[in-house]
């Protein structure tokens, strides 16, 4: 037996994808014509189908799904429908992805289709539900609860709510360990995530859930944990008693006697977790979610009073952390930031603050530049904030010289590569091929010659 070339293969391969995408333009063709006579029907299905390989393709399975990837949704519903191989295929990468970039209207037909079929929820591998700006219904709650039992290969699940709505019930719970010795299949089988990102809030049924998937590497917290332990609770409760509301979980908002919403992990959840985003959580739910986890890559908010115990919690991985990104809604936190960070992360590769409640003017960037030297890895940073001009307001928001910061900043940290600063403007390190980039001269991607 011969044994073919690398360009060999490369030839073949391409002629058998040319025969693929051929195939797929005549069915196309022929499914989209106005009108087909009686007696000329037989004819062209024998003209259509004369090939063996549109029958059992001459393409391995695998070529085919990754074409098939690499197709619109419209071209997909058409090639189903050519033959029994490629409505597998087809059918398969159909219902891959469910949710993305779907209207409500469009998502609550899909769901309750999946919700009459036995097999075809089994092929979502990634199931999106956005309704921020929608209130749902109980019963929209209860089909997504079915739907979320039945897909047992999903590995990514989306679910943005309204703020005030946390159905952490629809989330398939194991089985209590006591209470049923010998499950059912129906009770034990359910999905393993690889990423989960919820607004749900931060309470103990959100937690026992996390404890039951060992698999998730990224995980993205947006829920509001609208208790006392967080930084957001008085902005909470303030907001909705200025409409004449109850905030969730507020005492008078219900004659119960409130419980507490302690959200706490067991020490072996999530030992795969790299990936964590906390849009509002606090110091404890980040600190419970992290420690001696390996997380390498983390966003989180910054809020006073609790900024310093936010960046203690941060310490608490077991990896060293590579990638941060800082939402800083404390007015003091640029003044230390730099200096906190720099010397309890010296490892980062990528940095990213965003500063919303101050303003800084160049001296201040300038003088930042020292803190830098701290980090021994740092190649990607970004610094937003609001610019504002010097007490004796003779410098303007527009000559800022970002090219001067920039210089600065890479002398402090040489392993700088890309810097973004409050302007908005990506500065690059230019070449230090001819004499006139021979000091290192930072360039900007949109800048020219002035």
């Amino acid at each position: 037996m011969t044994t073919l070339t690398d360009s060999e293969r490369l030839s073949r391969t391409r002629m058998l994808l040319d025969d693929l995408i051929s195939h797929v333009e005549n069915e196309r063709i022929r499914l989209n014509r106005p009108f087909v006579t009686s007696d000329r029907f037989h004819s062209d299905a024998q003209a259509t189908f004369k090939s063996p390989a549109t029958i059992f393709p001459i393409l391995p399975v695998e070529i085919i799904d990754n074409v098939c990837q690499r197709l619109a949704i419209r071209d997909i519903t058409k090639l189903v429908r050519a033959n029994s191989v490629l409505n597998a295929v087809g059918t398969r990468r159909l219902y891959h992805t469910i949710g993305v970039d779907m209207f409500p209207v469009r998502l609550l037909r899909c769901m309750i289709s999946l919700d009459r079929s036995a097999d075809l929820p089994l092929l979502v591998r990634t199931f999106e539900v956005n309704l921020i700006n929608h209130s749902p219904t109980r019963t929209y709650y209860m089909l997504l609860q079915r739907l979320l039992r039945k897909m047992v290969n999903l590995t990514t699940l989306v679910i943005e709510l309204p703020k005030r709505h946390s159905p952490s019930w629809t989330l398939p719970m194991p089985p209590p360990t006591m209470q049923s010795p010998l499950p059912s299949p129906s009770t034990s089988q359910t999905f393993r995530l690889r990423s989960f990102t919820t607004s749900m809030h931060c309470k103990p049924p959100l937690a026992q859930f996390l404890d039951s998937q060992p698999d998730i590497t990224e995980l993205t917290l947006r829920g509001i944990n609208s208790d006392s332990s967080n930084p957001l609770f008085p902005f909470i409760t303030t907001l909705f008693h200025s409409i004449g509301a109850s905030p969730p979980d507020d005492p008078l908002a219900s004659s119960l006697v409130p419980r507490p919403s302690q959200f706490t992990l067991l020490p072996t959840s999530l030992p795969k977790l790299s990936h964590f985003n906390a849009i509002h959580a606090g110091p404890t739910v980040i600190r419970d979610i992290i420690s001696a986890r390996p997380v390498t890559h983390m966003s989180i908010p910054l809020f006073p009073p609790h900024t310093m115990d936010t960046l203690s919690a941060l310490s608490l991985t077991s990896k060293p952390l590579t990638r941060l990104s800082v939402m800083s809604f404390d007015p003091t936190a640029p003044h230390f930031l730099f200096s906190e960070l720099s010397t309890r992360f010296q490892d980062l590769e990528a940095l990213h603050i965003v500063v919303l409640m101050a303003e800084v003017t160049a001296p201040m960037l300038l003088d930042w530049g020292v803190y830098l030297a701290g980090f021994k890895r740092l190649r990607y940073i970004t610094f937003m904030a609001a610019l504002g001009g010097d007490s004796d307001g003779e410098e303007a928001k527009e000559e800022i010289d970002e090219r001067k910061i920039a210089k600065v900043w890479h002398t402090s940290c040489p392993t700088l590569k890309t810097i973004i600063l409050p302007q908005g403007k990506v500065w690059f390190e230019g070449t230090s091929t001819d004499d006139e980039n021979a000091d290192g001269d930072w360039k900007c991607l949109n800048w020219d010659d002035e």
